[in-house]
């Protein structure tokens, strides 16, 4: 390594460190925190942005968001005011006078660098003023990767949480598409519909790395993800005409048992879930093309669909019991070889070891289906 290296590695950490010595000198000098200080930089980058738009920038929860706008606004650096086009959401808006402060602080550093780079050549200053700006972006990058790291986050179309000390976790998935379910009877056969405006998929599985509680990948417009002690909510926002498709491939921790809840219907639900311990599966309003390959399950686990199901494959692992209760009517049903030509009304099938055994799958079909499948695999 050459002296000219070495040099240029002290001056970045000089630079970095007196960058953030500066930073906390400002605040204490301002009563605040450095984190304060800092969203309060971003609020000045977008002025009258949102609460929830300074947590994204910011790295933070929408909770620590409300806490940091609390101390700047008992500060008199900022106010939250009602969006004129929506009162029901809320704008920071920043207050001049005590802003100046801060200027009053990092004046005088900017015009001793401004003063430091007018020394320079034009091409001298050119290409550092490419280097700081790249600088500037790997910094960025490296922030938000650490944070996830620590406590999770979305970084381009990726989540991630950190397992911590989780041993039971819940998974709630809300598709957000608009659809519309059709019921009804041909020829004696029990028929079920459902139509949406944008399909809305979810592929499990247990490929999460150790140290992570789960890892999802979105296609399509990314939901708002909230990970808090061990429940994970992934919410699409829900629009009347919205054609575009919601994927989400998801990976569970394979460490930690799983309950798993989908609200508002899916077009297609695809779990291998084999090396999962699973304490229950449950999707409301509805649902089409649901494959689930299930292993152990985590005591008496109950696999749910409600509002109605078409296209449903559910295998499980060798000798493991189960029983199936259908409530509104199955067009076609196989468990386990069986083939009942009883369809309509209730039926309930059950494996001869599933009343005394301890771990089970006890699968639950309301709302109409067609077209069901339950075997050992």
């Amino acid at each position: 390594m050459s002296s000219a290296d070495i040099d240029l590695d002290r001056a970045l950490h000089a630079v970095i460190a007196g960058s953030v010595a500066t930073h906390e000198a400002v605040a204490d000098r301002l009563g605040i925190n450095p984190t304060d200080l800092r969203c309060l930089g971003l609020a000045t980058l977008e002025p009258g942005l949102t609460p929830t738009r300074l947590a994204e920038l910011a790295g933070l929860t929408t909770g620590a968001i409300t806490g940091v706008l609390d101390r700047l606004e008992r500060a008199g650096f900022v106010r939250r005011e009602p969006d004129p086009l929506d009162r029901r959401r809320l704008r920071v808006q920043l207050i001049p006078d005590r802003l100046g402060e801060v200027g009053d602080y990092y004046g005088p550093l900017i015009a001793k660098a401004l003063d430091l780079s007018g020394r320079l050549e034009p091409s001298a200053r050119s290409s550092i003023g490419g280097y700081l700006e790249a600088l500037a972006g790997t910094l960025q990058e490296e922030a938000s990767r650490l944070r996830v790291a620590a406590r999770g986050g979305l970084v381009g179309d990726t989540y991630t949480a950190p397992l911590g000390g989780v041993t039971h976790a819940r998974l709630v998935f809300q598709p957000g598409a608009p659809r519309l379910a059709f019921g009804g009877s041909a020829l004696g056969q029990q028929v079920r519909v459902v139509a949406e405006t944008a399909a809305s998929r979810l592929s499990l599985s247990g490929g999460a790395g150790a140290d992570e509680l789960i890892r999802a990948v979105f296609t399509g417009p990314p939901p708002d993800v909230r990970s808090v002690d061990g429940v994970i909510t992934m919410r699409y926002n829900r629009r009347l005409i919205d054609t575009r498709s919601r994927v989400a491939d998801v990976a569970l921790n394979p460490a930690v048992s799983w309950s798993i809840e989908i609200e508002g219907g899916i077009t297609g639900l695809d779990g291998d879930l084999r090396p999962i311990r699973v304490r229950g599966i449950e999707v409301r309003d509805g649902a089409n093309h649901v494959q689930l390959r299930l292993g152990r399950p985590d005591g008496s686990a109950r696999v749910a669909l409600a509002g109605g199901a078409s296209q449903v494959r559910i295998e499980r692992g060798r000798g493991v019991p189960a029983a199936i209760q259908v409530r509104d009517g199955v067009s076609r049903l196989r468990f386990d070889g069986q083939r009942p030509r009883k369809v309509g009304g209730s039926i309930r099938l059950q494996t001869d070891d599933f009343a005394a055994a301890p771990e089970r799958y006890e699968i639950d079909l309301s709302g109409g289906a067609s077209e069901v499948s339950i075997a050992e695999a």
